[in-house]
């Protein structure tokens, strides 16, 4: 510790160039808490590992052999944990990662720990079932556990004997009050922003562009790419549907300008909290998502910011899109409602400062 700023390692799957919402909020995190030092403890995706720097952070990667089960295949991590013990004061976790908590029992590490559980690990299987009380002996070691809506904290079973350890931290952005011209509604484009897998629920979006009058955009890649397109085809909606994969942040900045709606229709409960949808309704874009038992309908309220649908109904989608692009007042009342929202709701101040504080408290409770 450094003049009374604590050394925080986190420790997370993987880091930049790989992005996803854990990504962002790690660098969010090491470059906007100015009372604490950082470095970042992550995996490669497959190769060798090494020490480099990202975002002005020292980032330290164990090699892999590949992943299995979203989960990369590092023996060499629980080493490189323990090589960074003398370093770190606190340890920042973000679940889910079974490395991250095997390698910290393995190492009997005594260094203080926060954990963010982003994330059950869901429909993994048999493979998984070790892994629980790992787990659960983890958790019960944390100075704080943080989840980033309230239904996680409530709703989640695996965190049901911590829940008086938990605390609500919701993922922030940069958002601002300057004002927007209102979006005319004649252009009637939806966008999709995520990775082409399963539990996204993207085929039934591109199943409900068969009743709409519209175009869609589907940013992101992904494993389940070949067989979208596909069920694009099959649905007869190929000329109104573009695969954009992945883009820069220039395009997508213009795919969102563009866009009349967003859509999030995940159907899995592995969608915790859809980070995306804040990223739309900063620049006024209502939203439609599903009513998952996740913090999925906590970003984007039904009836304010948006419409939410049951996840895996087509027609609940495409109703719910008519609805808001034949109401130019009601669309116009929920893109104001989004903006604001996520200001007064989703500051990435206000994360900064809820983590920094728990940072605080966790070293000095040492």
């Amino acid at each position: 510790m450094t003049e009374n700023t604590p050394n925080v390692l986190q420790v997370c799957t993987y880091y930049f160039p790989f992005t996803g919402g854990i990504q962002k909020m790690v660098r969010t995190l090491v470059t906007g808490i100015d009372d604490a030092n950082f470095r970042i403890l992550t995996s490669r995706t497959r190769g060798w590992g090494g020490v480099g720097e990202k975002h002005g952070t020292t980032v330290v990667r164990a090699g892999s052999f590949g992943p299995v089960k979203s989960t990369p295949i590092s023996p060499g991590f629980p080493c490189r944990l323990r090589e960074q013990l003398e370093w770190a004061d606190l340890i920042h976790y973000h679940l889910p990662f079974p490395l991250g908590p095997v390698s910290h029992l393995l190492n009997q590490v005594e260094t203080p720990f926060v954990a963010t559980f982003h994330d059950d690990i869901i429909g993994k299987g048999p493979v998984v079932y070790p892994y629980k009380p790992v787990l659960d002996r983890f958790l019960g070691g944390a100075e704080r556990i943080i989840v980033t809506s309230p239904q996680m904290r409530d709703e989640c079973a695996r965190l049901s004997e911590f829940r008086s350890n938990a605390a609500v931290v919701p993922i922030g952005i940069e958002a601002d009050d300057t004002p927007i011209a209102p979006k005319p509604l004649e252009g009637r484009e939806l966008l999709f922003v995520g990775r082409l897998v399963e539990f996204k629920g993207v085929d039934r979006l591109i199943s409900a562009m068969r009743g709409l009058d519209a175009t869609l955009s589907i940013v992101g890649k992904g494993p389940a790419r070949d067989s979208l397109e596909r069920h694009t085809r099959a649905e007869g909606v190929a000329d109104r549907v573009t695969f954009e994969g992945f883009v820069s942040e220039a395009r997508l900045d213009r795919l969102y300008s563009e866009a009349t709606l967003f859509v999030l229709p995940s159907v899995g409960r592995n969608e915790s909290f859809g980070i995306v949808q804040l990223e739309a309704m900063k620049r006024g874009l209502p939203v439609i998502n599903t009513a998952l038992p996740t913090g999925v309908p906590y970003v984007s309220v039904d009836g304010k910011t948006g419409r939410t649908v049951p996840p895996g109904d087509p027609g609940a989608i495409a109703a719910a899109a008519e609805e808001l692009l034949a109401d130019p007042e009601r669309y116009r009342r929920y893109s104001a409602n989004a903006r604001r929202r996520v200001r007064e709701e989703f500051a990435e101040t206000r994360m900064l400062e809820r983590t920094s504080a728990i940072y605080r408290d966790a070293v000095a409770s040492e």
